[in-house]
């Protein structure tokens, strides 16, 4: 079964899901009532929230979007530790781990931590040091 096939449970869901939107919109203009909204939640089976989001979805785009496939979470490669953190984190990979005898990786952790407890920062999960020593790593791969 292909995802476009009109015998796909799922792509019958979402044509019906965007002829209610449609009919709802074209029998509304502009800000819609608390009673449109309620009718097409009953109507879909679906949640206050998830109703605003198909309409949003249906007046940018024209379509109306499955919520389940939208992504979750952060986006790939997004960095949120303040440039501090990343400074101390590069910098001990660099000066601390890139030597010809190479310290363990728990004792980068620990050296790290040390430097932001120093510092007086909380230090970065090992997960995300471990992700920084990847990127240092490939980097120096490329060369």
């Amino acid at each position: 079964m292909r995802e476009n096939d009109l015998s796909n449970p799922r792509v019958q869901l979402q044509q019906k899901r965007e002829a209610a939107v449609r009919a709802l919109l074209g029998r509304n203009e502009g800000k819609l009532s608390q009673q449109a909204i309620e009718e097409l939640k009953k109507d879909l089976g679906v949640s206050r929230a998830t109703a605003y989001r198909m309409i949003k979805t249906f007046r940018t785009c024209g379509a109306v979007i499955a919520p389940s496939t939208r992504p979750v979470g952060r986006p790939k490669g997004a960095r949120v530790l303040d440039p501090k953190r990343e400074f101390l984190i590069h910098d001990a990979i660099r000066s601390f781990y890139l030597r010809p005898l190479r310290p363990k990786f728990s004792e980068l952790v620990q050296e790290i931590g040390r430097r932001c407890r120093e510092e007086r920062l909380p230090p970065p999960n090992w997960r995300t040091i471990k992700s920084r020593l990847h990127d240092v790593l490939m980097q120096a791969e490329r060369r």
